[in-house]
């Protein structure tokens, strides 16, 4: 038998409570504040063809991107 609590923690950008059982997951923000800080961190993303079977490859750094160009002189 599954039991719900009905506590809160606090988080820590806003201050608004959420679940405890977020925080007993690892997160120390609301959904609102989390979703909006993925949005940022999936801003600095790009996902590139690589190789010709490899398939598409997570790029972060725009200067690995730039490498990548076969198209532009080297």
């Amino acid at each position: 038998m599954t039991t719900y609590c009905n506590a809160y923690a606090t988080c820590t950008e806003c201050g608004d409570p959420f679940p405890e059982r977020r925080r007993q997951l690892g997160y120390d923000t609301c959904l609102e504040c989390g979703e909006e800080a993925a949005v940022t961190a999936r801003l600095g993303w790009c996902i590139a063809p690589i190789a010709h079977k490899q398939g598409a490859t997570l790029v972060t750094n725009p200067k690995d991107l730039k490498g990548l160009n076969k198209y532009t002189a080297s």
